[in-house]
């Protein structure tokens, strides 16, 4: 699966929907003016991964709503339908977000009749426990009357399933909780699992109880001669075959709804026990299982991707949070690396205990070999820094705090990681969470390289590239011409509008790179003087400028891709016109596009 483009709205200064658009081997770049939401974009696309790589979701409401665009190849399809005579060029679905910024419903005309069939199953048998449920409460409660104290002759006594004698309010007592949970588990799963005609929704499993516990629904009823004393049993006549009759159909009645409830919630748990399987990647899925279930997985996995996110310095120390621990993880990048080796390299039964303890910065420890461990990972990959200033690496316990990185320089000194220039923390973290990263990861750098020379920045450029040709998706904001590839189609402007966050994409045309002079940020300057000069006077200066050059509408429309009623509009300011139409007009006349705006 390959995620073609993610639309996002309502985080922080992004208001309306923006798009994000991904490509094969390039990287996806951010370029904009200080303050135009490009950090945003890039919290937003970490929030939507750390949502689902987390079965639950965030821990944290947040007001992020998107959508992700996904595609299937060829090994997709022959992986999750096999033997389907599949029509490859629809086999592209979207991705909606829903409680908790996760995942929870798949849109597509052509792919989810495909997949249907199953959550329309799941919720049928769901529909089916709540009808069982129904029946067999009604037959519990027609007892209920027949036992109570009113009644001057009562022929029966009830037994459990211990087949021990009870009487109703116990027996309502022992199954309330198992037709309780039973009726919870339905409702859930009807609710959580909808299916519509081009959309199915797959949300969370409900906890239930185990089903042991459906042996509490069985009772019986026996019959029991009832006590009559001497002068009623001169004026009542007690039909036993009639009463034994009854009870014998009350019984099998019983029984026969016991049985449904139970082989229901045994079909219903294997099902669900394959959802949350698929949902939470724990458990490997059989082949057996069928297509709904991995297609569930696969989709978690590719927009709920592994990913590390280096985040800009400055923006660090400019936009302090209040919280202790988030200041400690900005401040201290021992804590980064760490954090990172322990999350996707360290394998220590203790993973998720050190985890847990890293988030504060007192009473945490590594042990000896954790501590060792790590001093031999960070030494195995070494980055040279200009040349290779430093001999190694060495890693110093400070106890019930996070141990701390010393560089020892090839001149005899040693620095902390922390205590070392701007340009050179950030390198060394940078380095050390790309040598972590895995195809399928995804990379997210705020202003990459902002504080290194122009050739390193260049070397970083390169190094970015090479992680996109090992599948590890790329996405990064910069001010630097150095860090923009040489392929701009991949570049998205961030500008500031009125109603907030922008995204605008006008650079997939050969010809911008010839009228800006091939740089980037002459075509960002054009793209801010279009919006302020408008579609529709742009449209009439371009007319203009043609009447100019050609004297006339009809050999104007001749010369040019445009026709007469068009550029008879522009003049009349009746349509406006595309940015890409301004540039062409602007290369075909000779011009340059500042003229025409």
């Amino acid at each position: 699966m390959r995620i073609t483009r993610i639309e996002i709205e309502k985080y922080k200064s992004i208001k309306e929907p923006i798009e994000i658009n991904f490509y094969d081997d390039l990287p996806t770049v951010l370029i904009g003016k200080n303050g135009s939401g490009k950090t945003n974009i890039l919290e937003a696309l970490n929030a939507i991964t750390e949502a689902n790589s987390n079965y639950f979701g965030l821990n944290k409401e947040i007001p992020l709503s998107y959508k992700v665009l996904i595609c299937l190849s060829k090994d997709d399809i022959t992986r999750l339908f096999p033997g389907k005579n599949i029509d490859e060029n629809k086999c592209r679905f979207i991705a909606c977000s829903g409680e908790n910024c996760k995942i929870d419903r798949i849109e597509s005309e052509y792919l989810v009749p495909l997949l249907n069939s199953e959550i329309c199953e799941i919720h049928d048998l769901a529909g089916e426990l709540k009808k069982a449920l129904d029946a067999y409460i009604k037959q519990l409660n027609k007892i209920a009357y027949n036992e109570s104290t009113d009644v001057p002759v009562r022929g029966f006594q009830i037994t459990d399933f211990r087949n021990s004698t009870t009487n109703f309010d116990i027996l309502k007592f022992q199954v309330g909780f198992v037709t309780e949970q039973a009726e919870k588990l339905a409702d859930s799963l009807m609710h959580n699992f909808e299916s519509k005609e081009n959309s199915f929704r797959f949300g969370y499993i409900y906890d239930y109880f185990s089903l042991n516990d459906t042996k509490k629904l069985s009772f019986q009823l026996r019959y029991l001669e009832p006590a009559l004393a001497p002068f009623e049993a001169r004026f009542i006549t007690v039909n036993k075959t009639a009463i034994k009759r009854e009870i014998t159909r009350i019984n099998k009645a019983t029984k026969a709804s016991c049985d449904r409830i139970t082989s229901l919630l045994n079909e219903i748990d294997e099902r669900s026990k394959r959802l949350k399987e698929a949902l939470t990647g724990e458990q490997p899925i059989s082949d057996d299982n069928g297509s709904f279930y991995k297609f569930i997985r696969e989709v978690q996995r590719c927009v709920g991707s592994k990913c590390s996110f280096l985040r800009n310095e400055s923006s660090d120390v400019i936009f302090r949070s209040n919280e202790r621990e988030q200041e400690y993880y900005r401040d201290n990048k021992s804590f980064m690396v760490l954090q990172t080796y322990l999350n996707k390299v360290y394998n220590g039964t203790d993973k998720e205990d050190l985890l847990k303890q890293i988030q504060t910065e007192n009473n945490f420890s590594l042990t000896d070999a954790a501590l060792r461990e790590f001093e031999e990972y960070l030494n195995s990959d070494k980055p040279e820094f200009e040349a290779g200033m430093y001999e190694h690496i060495s890693v110093e316990r400070s106890e019930g705090k996070i141990p701390t990185i010393v560089l020892h320089e090839k001149s005899g000194e040693t620095v902390a990681l922390n205590s070392t220039s701007a340009g050179r923390r950030w390198y060394f973290t940078y380095y050390f969470m790309k040598n972590t990263l895995h195809p399928g990861d995804l990379f997210i750098i705020d202003e990459p390289a902002a504080m290194l020379h122009p050739i390193a920045q260049k070397e970083v450029m390169r190094e970015l590239l090479e992680l996109e040709n090992k599948e590890i998706k790329v996405i990064y904001s910069t001010h630097s011409p150095y860090l923009v590839p040489s392929d701009w189609k991949s570049v998205h402007f961030v500008t500031m509008e009125d109603n907030g966050t922008a995204v605008t994409q006008e650079n997939h045309n050969d010809l911008l790179k010839q009228v800006t002079g091939g740089d980037i940020f002459n075509l960002q300057k054009l793209l801010e003087k279009y919006k302020k000069c408008g579609s529709y006077t742009a449209a009439n200066n371009c007319y203009k400028a043609l009447m100019k050059k050609y004297g006339s509408m009809e050999d104007a429309s001749y010369k040019v891709p445009f026709t007469y009623s068009t550029l008879e509009s522009w003049k009349k300011k009746k349509r406006g016109t595309s940015f890409e139409n301004v540039i062409s007009i602007a290369g075909a006349i000779g011009i340059s596009p500042e003229k025409l705006l």
